[in-house]
């Protein structure tokens, strides 16, 4: 599973009665950031101040970060971040939905409503895939945590706060403080100066093209989707339009969720 697959499983919420998607007005624009950062951890690219950097065109084992890679490697000129983030489309989670489908992760009922629209209902979810990914969360988010925290690991926690999966991930009071801790490992990520910062003037550019730690590139991650985020609430650039679920026939936006129990009946 890529960290979008991984994103969209953690947002997928089974409750007593209906399964429903978290955050899907954020959702989207995590996933498109989702395929940037495992094509900046497998060497691929590099995500620059100005720039999206190709570092090796050849095609990864994933048929869909192959072809994000051709269409940044192909892209002219080449695209900022935060230009790429807000073109990122309205499809993106149902296509991601789709790739959980075909993986067994879930199981999905799709239908035409009265206007014609196509609509999914998540009929069930593949729970133990699910409870070992809330596993792999918690030593990112748990201090002092027994499992090593792989940079993978560190990026789908500072995504998946900032699309607002805390709750998805720890519901309940039970999980206060670990929606705590998952706000404050994005705080420090939002508030950390940068490395590429201080690279001299003389090439900035190549030389932050080159920088593809998992810290930094969270973020600058961070740094784009907070400011998109901000859009939703303040009205600026128009990004506040069309951001319905397109497809799910719950809503998306409720729900409840246990970590790490079998929610029997699904």
């Amino acid at each position: 599973m890529t960290t979008g697959d991984e994103l969209l499983l953690l947002a997928v919420v089974p409750g007593r009665r209906h399964i429903r998607i978290r955050g899907d007005s954020r959702l989207r624009y995590a996933l498109r950031a989702s395929e940037l950062a495992d094509l900046c951890l497998a060497g691929r690219i590099a995500v620059g101040r100005r720039r999206i950097e190709v570092l090796d065109a050849r095609p990864v084992e994933d048929r869909r970060l192959s072809n994000v890679l051709r269409g940044l490697g192909t892209a002219a000129p080449p695209p900022g971040l935060k230009d790429w983030l807000r073109r990122t489309p309205r499809s993106l989670t149902v296509e991601y939905l789709s790739r959980l489908e075909d993986q067994k992760a879930v199981r999905v009922r799709r239908w035409r409503d009265s206007s014609g629209r196509t609509r999914n209902d998540i009929l069930s979810v593949d729970m133990p895939r699910r409870r070992a990914l809330l596993t792999r969360l918690d030593s990112v988010v748990h201090p002092g945590s027994a499992q090593s925290v792989a940079d993978r690991d560190l990026a789908l926690a500072v995504l998946a706060r900032t699309a607002d999966l805390a709750r998805a991930a720890y519901p309940g009071l039970r999980g206060v403080t670990d929606r705590r801790r998952m706000a404050a490992l994005a705080a420090t990520h939002r508030l950390a100066p940068a490395a590429a910062g201080a690279v001299p003037v003389a090439d900035v550019e190549l030389a932050a093209a080159l920088i593809t730690g998992a810290d930094v590139l969270t973020r600058r991650l961070l740094g784009e989707l907070s400011d998109l985020y901000a859009d939703f609430t303040t009205g600026g650039h128009g990004l506040g339009h069309g951001l319905d679920s397109g497809g799910w026939s719950e809503g998306g936006a409720g729900g409840t969720g246990h970590h790490g129990d079998g929610h029997t009946g699904w």
